[in-house]
């Protein structure tokens, strides 16, 4: 859905994931007044995150030519922010981006990777990059561009994605409640990442708020 005159905002999925399930999130911001837009990534998410960079560079590529726009706002939510986040730093999106948020996003790694390894560890490269001390944390973890926009939020109790696993040393970090009672914790707490009112609240102001 388009909005005119808005600032466009890429929402980009995760690991097992696929941009439908962007929908509620996607739409709670377009209610809100956003132009957002989802880019086509390999099925499911799940191969090295250089390529899925690649391919969320040429999504970013076609949406700003077809808008005519120089900059776009970027949301990446659970792996889909690590991967947004290599993008930024390899591809060149810091230089096309006004405001990165990355949502959920393990760029430190997770041991919840490691519970899926004996299932997906055979056919994921994506899955053996999110464990913490891989080659790829290295390529994230790294100074931020003077003058760049970037906020990590990350949800209390989320397991799959802790708090801690999520922050960036020269970035604006927030840790919030899920807002969806019985949730619990655990990995059902990582689900309300793209569900809760309230986490698509702080993203509203991340993209919003004047640095």
């Amino acid at each position: 859905m388009s909005v005119a005159g808005a600032q466009p905002v890429v929402l980009v999925h995760g690991f097992l994931a696929t941009r439908t399930l962007m929908w509620p999130m996607q739409r709670r911001l377009e209610r809100r007044g956003h132009a957002v837009f989802t880019v086509p990534l390999s099925p499911l998410v799940v191969q090295d995150v250089r390529v899925l960079a690649a391919q969320l560079d040429q999504g970013i590529e076609r949406l700003r030519s077809k808008l005519g726009v120089d900059r776009v706002d970027v949301v990446g939510v659970s792996q889909g922010g690590v991967l947004a986040l290599w993008w930024a730093h390899h591809l060149g999106g810091f230089a096309r981006t006004r405001s990165l948020v990355l949502v959920g996003a393990p760029v430190r790694g997770t041991w919840a990777a490691a519970a899926g390894l004996p299932f997906a560890g055979a056919w994921s490269a994506g899955i053996w990059q999110l464990l913490p001390g891989s080659t790829l944390q290295s390529e994230l973890v790294r100074p931020l561009p003077t003058g760049s926009r970037v906020r990590t939020l990350a949800l209390r109790g989320d397991l799959v994605s802790p708090p801690e696993r999520c922050r960036l040393p020269d970035a604006p970090h927030e840790t919030v409640q899920s807002g969806l009672a019985g949730w619990g914790y655990g990995p059902l707490t990582h689900q309300a990442l793209v569900l809760s009112r309230s986490v698509t609240e702080r993203v509203r102001y991340a993209l919003t708020d004047t640095p």
